[in-house]
């Protein structure tokens, strides 16, 4: 009798700590660094878009699991940078997108599980974004370009006019054809300009004039990335002015071409620069790229007055580097696992089930915690100004 109370109360006290939640300050200097490899995590997971940069650590919440360590629930406020998803360059070195291109900012609700081994290991996110209200960014800069859609026929032939123009001036051995475009904008004064950013793909044979040719690798991904702008009205007369990076050189036989480039190879077309100012500005197209038991759930909502998030510009970020892996003398170790970054259950096989030991499996919830912090140090600073 004695023997099945205290199992009993063994069993009640283990369920009560499996169960248990609760808040952590924002300004832990372990949960900053697991904030920043979470977004490290989404960035390097993620297929199409552009990356993500950390704002501010919004809301965390921390769940005990015992000897399979601890989940994390990090609301994070992110912000759109314009480095191309594909590009090589780590979030923390890419630019924010100013105001005045029409910035999209937002939040992802991410679960890490932090094991006690020192390994984070990403179980899932889900990112929503909503850009800048037009009407705002009208009221505060009237002659900036407004987004277009990205399947329409201003941003398609933009894309065209500024792709032929770079392969006609380009040294390359191939040409390249156009993939996805990912952003375009219009402005009407003070010169007419159309704004366009898109993928690139390689050609399989030497295009007719005028004509772009089929992918080598169609839908097979991106080997480059252009940003292109066509000044003026008169497509006869227009300026064009594009640049293109391409994300592997080695794929279409260029590392003899740019002997200089050591990651990357960026090549740029020089034209005389109107007196009006050319913004980046795109609007991504997300896809769910998850694997496995990862969550990858992208959103791009409309602006609504009641919840429009503040416009910002960038600001210098201190975090410099592009390590995934964090750890500081005297803190809790926090480090990418040697392998995979994704949680993935383990399964115990069915052959010979007494030889294998019992594993510790974590528990995750089925909704993401949205208790408002007690702590002061929620939300936390944001890293970049805003407007």
């Amino acid at each position: 009798m004695h023997s099945l109370t205290w199992t009993f109360l063994i069993v009640h006290c283990l369920g009560a700590m499996a169960t248990h939640l609760s808040p952590v300050p924002c300004n832990d200097k372990s949960v900053e660094k697991l904030a920043r490899l979470a977004i490290t995590y989404i960035n390097e997971d993620r297929q199409t878009g552009y990356k993500f940069a950390l704002n501010r650590i919004f809301n965390v919440h921390v769940h005990p699991q015992g000897p399979a360590g601890k989940v994390y629930y990090l609301d994070l406020d992110v912000l759109e940078t314009k480095c191309h998803i594909l590009s090589p360059k780590s979030w923390k070195r890419c630019d924010i997108r100013p105001f005045m291109e029409t910035q999209i900012s937002g939040n992802c609700n991410t679960t890490v599980l932090h094991t006690p081994d020192g390994f984070s290991y990403l179980y899932s996110y889900d990112c929503t974004l909503v850009p800048d209200a037009p009407e705002k960014l009208q009221r505060t800069c009237p002659d900036c370009p407004l987004l277009l859609a990205i399947d329409s026929d201003k941003a398609v032939s933009t894309a065209k006019t500024t792709l032929q123009r770079y392969n006609y001036q380009s040294t390359l051995p191939v040409k390249l054809t156009l993939g996805d475009i990912t952003r375009a904008s219009h402005q009407i004064s003070p010169v007419a300009a159309s704004f366009v950013e898109y993928t690139v793909q390689e050609c399989t044979v030497t295009p007719v004039e005028e004509v772009l040719c089929v992918p080598v690798d169609a839908g097979k991904g991106a080997v480059g990335f252009c940003v292109g702008v066509v000044f003026g009205a008169d497509p006869v007369q227009a300026d064009v002015k594009v640049s293109c990076e391409i994300f592997q050189p080695q794929r279409i036989g260029i590392s003899a071409v740019v002997p200089q480039q050591e990651e990357k190879s960026t090549t740029q077309q020089d034209t005389p620069t109107p007196p009006v100012y050319v913004p980046d500005a795109h609007v991504p197209t997300f896809q769910d790229t998850s694997q496995g038991g990862l969550v990858d759930t992208v959103q791009q909502l409309r602006p609504h007055p009641s919840h429009l998030p503040m416009s910002s510009e960038s600001s210098e970020s201190s975090e410099t580097g592009s390590s995934s892996s964090e750890e500081l003398p005297g803190s809790v170790r926090v480090a990418r696992p040697p392998l995979d970054f994704r949680y993935a259950a383990l399964r115990q096989k069915r052959q010979a089930p007494a030889v294998i030991k019992p594993l510790h499996s974590p528990t995750f919830l089925a909704g993401f915690p949205s208790t408002p912090s007690p702590f002061r140090s929620c939300p936390g600073a944001a890293r970049y100004t805003t407007v």
